[in-house]
């Protein structure tokens, strides 16, 4: 009778266990994304305080001492997203699954120091003869250099560099264009002007090699997906 009992335990906790890792589905144990995380819960930066970028927001975790990962709206690439800057999403905006333009901006009074800067992302068109593109920046910007090329694991970049004379002041502008290294036709055009916040005080002064450290590392961490947001290629149709 002892036995029975013995056994008769050992079946029911088997049972019981079976049944409680039958309920842990995977679904249930899925991290949820900080687009469905209640915002006072997320970093206290703009990335995930904003409404419309949080819904780009990878993970809250950081990709790299002060950067977090994005996702286009389209699906089209990631990027790296810095915790200081603001997401402008009045200035953002997609069309179709072949067009997806995205906008930031910074301003520091104390550092004396800010930047606007646009990502257009395109799927054929332009993509397929940057070349194009290129002339129409050097066009726009009286652009009269060499654009300056790197051969990153993601894609070839060029760029460039000039100063655009605004009421007296100046404005330090990098231009460029960076091209997927896959087969499918894409690439981001991306315009990055940097100037003093108070521009009549002594300490407006850039320095032209940090913002360009700075602009190349952002433009380097663009991935091409080639993929749109329901997971068909991107084949221009």
């Amino acid at each position: 009778m002892v036995k029975s009992k013995i056994l008769l335990a050992i079946v029911i906790a088997l049972i019981v266990g079976g049944c409680g890792q039958m309920d842990s589905s995977p679904e249930e144990e899925t991290e949820k994304t900080p687009a469905e995380m209640d915002p006072a819960d997320l970093p206290k930066i703009d990335a995930f305080q904003n409404e419309y970028s949080r819904e780009l927001m990878v993970s809250t975790e950081p990709v790299a001492e002060g950067y977090y990962l994005m996702r286009s709206k389209i699906d089209a690439f990631t990027i790296w997203f810095p915790e200081e800057a603001v997401f402008m999403d009045n200035a953002s905006g997609v069309d179709g699954d072949h067009y997806e333009k995205i906008s930031f901006a910074y301003e520091n009074e104390e550092e004396n120091r800010g930047y606007l800067i646009d990502f257009q992302y395109n799927y054929s068109g332009y993509a397929e003869r940057p070349d194009w593109l290129l002339d129409n920046l050097r066009d726009r910007w009286s652009y009269e250099e060499e654009w300056k090329e790197i051969e990153g694991e993601h894609g070839h970049i060029y760029y460039g560099y000039t100063i655009e004379e605004f009421k007296g002041h100046q404005n330090h502008v990098f231009m460029g264009y960076k091209v997927s290294s896959q087969e499918a036709p894409q690439g981001i055009q991306f315009l990055y002007i940097a100037s003093c916040v108070d521009k009549g005080v002594e300490s407006c002064q850039i320095e032209l090699e940090e913002e360009e450290k700075y602009l190349l590392r952002w433009v380097k961490s663009i991935e091409f997906s080639g993929t749109r947001s329901n997971g068909d290629e991107t084949n221009g149709d």
